[in-house]
């Protein structure tokens, strides 16, 4: 596994985005998770897959960028790549980055090579988002592990750490910490590798839209008990309304999905249960038991525990995606 990291060398805030990338079929074999840092407030993307082409979108209200990479991009290596052989990975020249000063603009990029080889890869860690308290077993997911393994996480005091397996190695963390961005460094006797944690959501359910169907939320919100979302205003015949939900808690969540007009009166609600670390990306319709939400209505998202949610205004014709955050987000 490969975790690609876009960085910014740029002073101005960056608050979103429409980037794109392609990746090597002869070496890589999927996109197995995106991330965007949110050090200083919130961020709601989409990465819509087509084979070995992904399109991102996303926007939010955190603007600091500092040390963290502003995306990451999670490859695995395909198992008939061959060692020693190199190939790029890098942003299309199309993509474009939403400067606080200047707005979306064109950034040059600088590609990055990848060389196979070596034994020592980071797939997963386990819990990848929240704020955990001192004593919490953070697992880390991978390759290559053994005694003469040595580990470093930026960003939080750990109490040592312990080599499970060859694919597993786990450490204690001292203080509450967030664990969403740690940059964590793990060296093996032949490489090593970097790779900020996230949480590599489950899919549970897959959307019967086109666009949806293969599209990938990024989350990187604040999660909320209760979150509100709408109205959509005017939608073209093309145009849907969409809801992302995660679920980052180690048990499963009841999720209430309740339907208001734009007087307050109560139309409908659904409830589905969200198992732990899952995920779904699904049109307020296909959430509402087929109901078709009105341009004036407004959907408030509760659960027994506080999850990731935000929304996504879709077009089928355009293919694109506008992700919103929760009316909470802004207060």
């Amino acid at each position: 596994m490969v975790q690609m990291k876009v960085r910014t060398t740029e002073v101005s805030p960056i608050s979103g985005g429409r980037p794109s990338a392609a990746y090597n079929p002869s070496v890589f074999e999927g996109f197995a998770g995106f991330s965007l840092a949110a050090p200083d407030g919130e961020m709601a993307g989409a990465a819509v897959i087509d084979g070995n082409h992904v399109q991102i979108f996303y926007s939010g209200t955190s603007l600091l960028t500092a040390n963290y990479p502003i995306l990451t991009i999670s490859l695995p290596v395909r198992a008939d790549a061959i060692s020693g052989s190199r190939t790029q990975f890098t942003l299309d020249p199309q993509s474009t980055f939403n400067y606080s000063t200047v707005g979306a603009v064109r950034a040059r990029i600088s590609p990055a090579t990848v060389t196979v080889g070596g034994t020592t890869s980071i797939t997963d860690v386990i819990p990848g988002e929240g704020v955990w308290p001192a004593g919490t077993v953070v697992t880390v997911r991978g390759t290559g592990f053994d005694a003469k393994t040595s580990l470093n996480v930026n960003g939080a005091s750990v109490n040592g750490f312990r080599v499970v397996g060859p694919t597993e190695l786990r450490f204690q963390l001292v203080d509450t910490a967030d664990v969403r961005g740690l940059r964590i460094v793990v060296k093996g006797s032949t490489n090593s590798t970097t790779y900020y944690s996230y949480m590599r959501g489950i899919t549970s359910a897959v959307s019967a839209r086109t666009l949806l169907a293969k599209t990938e939320p990024i989350f990187s919100v604040r999660p909320r008990a209760v979150a509100t979302f709408g109205p959509s205003g005017p939608l073209t015949g093309s145009q849907y309304m969409a809801l992302a939900l995660q679920n980052p808690n180690m048990a499963d969540v009841k999720v209430r999905l309740s339907a208001y007009a734009a007087n307050g009166t109560f139309v409908h609600r659904a409830v589905r249960t969200l198992a732990s670390r899952h995920r779904l990306a699904l049109t307020v319709s296909e959430l509402l038991d087929g109901i078709t939400p009105a341009a004036d209505m407004h959907v408030v998202v509760s659960a027994s525990a506080p999850i990731d949610a935000f929304s996504l205004r879709c077009d089928e014709a355009t293919a694109s995606l506008s992700p919103r955050l929760a009316l909470e987000s802004q207060q």
